[in-house]
């Protein structure tokens, strides 16, 4: 043990990395493997997207841009939310960009939270939110949602922030879930909102598949309680650029401006040419993300079928591109030993429950940004396996 390992906190020690990077990690390189797990698009950044951050480099975009993000990607980023979900923010003091959404959710959590504090985070849920909570020393108190939706509703929220009172900072929202796929209705954000407009609290709007939505209105809750949230979205999922990493928070000028000083002191800024980039794919990239969305609704549809045709059991996704699948009633182990399972006789990597939620229930999730060849195979064997588990 090296002479400084005693200075590691005990709050760093103890988190747990993310389980789903661990089996991607353990997995992703077997080549007989179907790997499901990471959430990626299988699909090329555009070439138009390409071609601007190369004129960017070649036009000498190489130095330190502004903190808060070049003035075009803000500008590009406010028209983007205008036209797309009726969002008005003020690319001045309103949107400041980050290093991926995964850096707007540290940079809110880290920003708001002190030892003590409590995030709420419906479960099942994308592990990072947990992750930097501990790491503030902060609280992650799952909500426990039920099947088969698995969504937070008027009653389970007002219980618990009644319950932690002035503890609570921030309450995560989002959707569409990962890992679930499911969304709210507007009604159903109406009635949060009508709630949570009653409690000083933050509200983490995370709809980075906002853009993947096949069934229903997508309703932002930035749109009904714009004081109280700080909008998370980016460009990774709807325009295939999650090794560019740029994301963005967006919110009340005051809030982002204290907000600003932690990304500021974490990474100074993002890289001017994949600003430059984002910016292409959010001005130009509409017709990107609509072939990228047909796609991905022929998959989402072909896994239901699928499943149905197995004998799985799944919560109906309707956004992202995920599958939420049930472990058959037979399987004595817990989600991690059925995701073994899978791996060991379908030669298929899924996610166990486990990756989202401490809480004991038997799910595992599928991600469908693979394929159809992939899609076609991975089938093939989950249908195997379930066939030999009933006959045993």
């Amino acid at each position: 043990m090296s002479k400084i390992a005693s200075l590691v906190p005990e709050s760093l020690k103890s988190s747990k990395p993310s389980l789903i990077r661990v089996l991607n990690n353990k997995y992703g390189s077997d080549p007989e493997m179907v790997n499901l797990t990471v959430g990626e698009p299988d699909f090329k950044t555009a070439d138009h997207v390409k071609l601007a951050a190369i004129k960017s480099i070649l036009d000498d975009h190489t130095h330190y841009p502004h903190n808060w993000g070049t003035p075009g990607l803000r500008n590009a980023i406010s028209q983007y939310l205008a036209r797309h979900f009726d969002l008005h923010y003020d690319p001045e003091g309103e949107i400041f960009v980050t290093e991926g959404a995964s850096g707007a959710i540290s940079t809110i959590i880290n920003g708001l939270c002190e030892p003590g504090d409590v995030v709420l985070v419906p479960c099942p849920a994308y592990t990072l939110y947990r992750i930097n909570a501990e790491l503030c020393n902060a609280q992650a108190v799952e909500l426990e949602t039920s099947a088969p939706d698995f969504k937070v509703t008027p009653q389970l929220l007002k219980e618990a922030l009644d319950k932690y009172g002035d503890k609570v900072k921030v309450l995560v929202l989002n959707y569409p879930v990962n890992p679930t796929g499911v969304t709210y209705t507007p009604d159903e954000l109406r009635a949060l909102a009508d709630l949570l407009k009653n409690y000083n609290v933050a509200i983490l709007d995370d709809e980075i598949y906002a853009d993947l939505l096949y069934e229903g209105e997508h309703l932002s809750m930035a749109k009904l309680l714009p004081d109280q949230t700080l909008y998370v979205n980016g460009v990774s999922k709807n325009a295939a650029m999650t090794g560019w990493r740029v994301g963005y928070i967006c919110g009340p000028r005051d809030v982002l401006k204290a907000l600003a000083k932690v990304h500021q002191a974490a990474i100074s800024t993002n890289a001017t040419m994949n600003m430059d980039a984002a910016q292409e794919a959010l001005l130009h990239g509409d017709e990107d993300t609509a072939k990228m969305k047909a796609e991905y609704d022929r998959r989402r549809k072909f896994l239901m079928a699928a499943m149905d045709k197995i004998g799985f059991e799944y919560t109906k996704p309707k956004g992202a591109f995920y599958l939420w699948v049930k472990i058959p009633d037979g399987f004595d182990g817990d989600s991690m030993a059925y995701a073994e399972h899978l791996a060991e006789k379908a030669k298929v990597a899924v996610v166990p429950v486990a990756a989202f939620t401490k809480l004991p229930v038997r799910y595992f999730r599928i991600s469908y940004a693979a394929s159809m060849e992939k899609l076609q195979k991975a089938v093939d064997g989950l249908a195997k396996v379930f066939a030999q588990d009933q006959a045993d």
